[in-house]
């Protein structure tokens, strides 16, 4: 069975403490509140990611597989294929030693979504050692900054940054689960409903 783990947990976020206090109506002095404002863009962040299974900000994931398949998803979007960004390690089937994969044997299918690593036409998988977790596939995954424009911005949708304002402003007007009514005070379905376009479905290959 594959497990995943993030290597490299995301070093920005797609809104900063200003935006939010823009949305809130905030005056951008008003500091009190900084440190909680960015813990809780941080949360609301990765509670999106766990909705959607999309990387908002760039991460660096492993892929845990026993052995190689015809087809391996790689089960976050959008995924980078930069230089580098895809390292297939394995155990070698004689020595037991960690070896990396030649880039030659593997195509990285970036077209679909999720992504997949795909044997190259006329190459065959190494065999490894009869042990779990016997093939490792690193990648990198997230909404990457757009350099192209001064100043760089994230490439993250904006319907998404829109929840996460209207996520943490929620917390912000109503720091528990239900108000004195019982009534849930959270973003109900409308504000969900702007995460729904970007959900990764995982599809038969």
């Amino acid at each position: 069975m594959p497990s995943l783990r993030i290597v490299t947990e995301a070093t920005g976020e797609p809104i900063t403490v200003d935006d939010l206090k823009l949305h809130l109506g905030l005056d951008s002095t008003f500091g009190s509140m900084d440190n909680w404002f960015n813990s809780n863009i941080t949360a609301a962040r990765k509670e999106a990611e766990n909705r959607i299974g999309r990387a908002v900000m760039p991460q660096t994931f492993k892929l845990f597989l026993d052995d190689f398949s015809t087809s391996m998803i790689l089960p976050v979007a959008p995924l980078s294929t930069a230089s580098g960004d895809v390292v297939i390690t394995f155990l070698d089937s004689v020595s037991g030693d960690s070896t990396t994969l030649g880039s030659s044997v593997y195509r990285v299918d970036s077209d679909s979504e999720p992504g997949r690593i795909i044997l190259d036409y006329e190459q065959e998988w190494p065999e490894v050692y009869p042990v779990r977790n016997a093939v490792q596939v690193q990648f990198v995954a997230g909404y990457k900054l757009n350099t192209a424009v001064t100043p760089a911005t994230n490439t993250c949708p904006e319907a998404i940054k829109t929840w996460l304002k209207m996520r943490v402003a929620s917390l912000y007007e109503n720091r528990e689960a239900f108000n004195v009514r019982g009534v849930q005070s959270q973003p109900g379905q409308f504000v969900d409903g702007l995460l729904d376009s970007y959900k990764l479905f995982e599809v038969d290959p």
